[in-house]
């Protein structure tokens, strides 16, 4: 089964330190500041769930969360997190079979697009925006290609990334893609950062059509 993490679900965060130290966790923790009293949260391949008891510690009022990911195992570990003060439902599914029955302010893709070929990127994006209400939030956080070569590190790590993936969890995908044309059309950019000399980015862009 292509793109499935249960075979590395528990040492999956401490490798992931191992390598980019907390970048990966920075990322994420910037992004979900613009999270606000009430937003109904969409996280699609959050992982082992930590985000959770960071979306917690915000201490938002009434704020709820679905958890759309794929592997078991990480659901496993993301219900034994501590989120208190949220309600999070989880579906254990892969993203192109979730149908929600309601639609949501916040949508979180935390290294979610980096496992898929350019055709299920099309596909899985255009259908998350469908679960996005106008002028809401998409948080957005990868990695960075530097196709022109100026890093050649990245390009290295790159590679070196996808092999290890695609051997322990069957990733179907060798090549990062760039997903700025992709909310080009219908987003508007509300801020951006990046961690680990510049390979892993966080953007936010909110909704425009």
């Amino acid at each position: 089964m292509p793109n499935n993490y249960n075979g590395i679900a528990k040492i999956y965060d401490a490798v992931s330190r191992i390598v980019f130290q907390h970048s990966i966790i920075k990322a994420q923790v910037y992004l979900i500041q613009l999270i606000t009293n009430n937003d109904k949260v969409l996280i699609v391949g959050g992982g082992t769930g930590w985000i959770l008891e960071e979306i917690s510690k915000l201490n938002k009022q009434n704020i709820s969360v679905v958890y759309v990911e794929k592997s078991s195992a990480m659901i496993r570990l993301a219900k034994k997190r501590n989120y208190k003060n949220i309600k999070a439902n989880f579906a254990e599914e892969a993203i192109e079979d979730y149908h929600p029955t309601e639609e949501f302010n916040v949508i979180i893709t935390p290294f979610l697009f980096d496992n898929f070929l350019q055709d299920k990127i099309e596909i899985v994006f255009n259908k998350l925006d469908t679960f996005l209400k106008p002028n809401s939030i998409w948080l957005y956080a990868d990695f960075v290609n530097d196709k022109q070569g100026k890093k050649i590190w990245q390009q290295i790590l790159l590679k070196t990334m996808y092999l290890f993936f695609r051997i322990t969890a069957n990733i179907e995908t060798h090549e990062l893609v760039n997903m700025r044309p992709y909310f080009k059309e219908k987003y508007q950019l509300l801020s951006e950062q990046f961690y680990y000399s510049g390979f892993i980015q966080a953007v936010a862009y909110r909704k425009i059509k």
